[in-house]
C-alpha cells in the first residue's frame, strides 16, 4: 500500500493545529518527528492509513490520526491542557480542501475523536516525560 493520502492528511492536520492557541502553550511546536533534544512542551502528529473501500474501485482510506502532547511539568496540568486545546480545535473539523483536492482526495466525514490515554512516566532521549495520545480516525476518498 503506498499510503498516498498521508501526505496531504498530514500538511492540513498540521495547519489546523499550528496556530498560536497551541504553539503558546507548546513553545516546542506541532511537529511530525521528534528532534533528539526538543523543546518541552511540543505536540508529535502520528498518521497510520488502512484502506476501506470494499470490492469497488478508487480508494477511501481511512486514516488514524494521533496526537502525542510531551511535557516535562511534574504532573499532567500542562500536557492536558494543550491536549484539551488539540482536541477542541480538531473534533468534528473539515481539513483543508485545497491541499486534499490538489492531492487527488476529498474527505469523507468530518475528524472524529476516539480516546486520550495518558502516559505518565516515560523517558524521551533520556528525559523523564508526562505524554498524553489522543486518538483521531478521518476517512479521505481518492478523487
Amino acid at each position: 500500500m503506498a499510503y498516498l493520502s498521508l501526505s496531504p492528511v498530514t500538511v492540513s492536520v498540521y495547519a489546523l493545529l499550528n496556530v498560536s492557541v497551541v504553539t503558546s502553550l507548546a513553545p516546542g511546536g506541532v511537529r511530525d518527528d521528534v528532534p533528539q533534544a526538543p523543546t518541552f512542551p511540543f505536540v508529535w502528529l502520528e498518521l497510520r492509513e488502512q484502506d476501506i473501500r470494499g470490492f469497488g474501485t478508487g480508494g477511501l482510506p481511512e486514516v488514524e490520526l494521533r496526537v502525542h502532547t510531551f511535557s516535562r511539568y511534574e504532573g499532567m496540568k500542562d500536557a492536558q491542557a494543550i491536549n484539551a486545546k488539540v482536541i477542541e480545535l480538531l473534533r468534528d473539523q473539515a481539513l483543508s480542501a485545497v491541499t486534499l483536492t490538489a492531492s487527488g482526495y476529498k474527505q469523507a466525514g468530518l475528524i472524529t475523536y476516539r480516546e486520550t490515554v495518558p502516559l505518565p512516566d516515560e523517558e524521551l532521549h533520556g528525559v523523564k516525560v508526562r505524554e498524553l495520545v489522543s486518538i483521531f480516525t478521518l476517512w479521505v476518498e481518492e478523487t
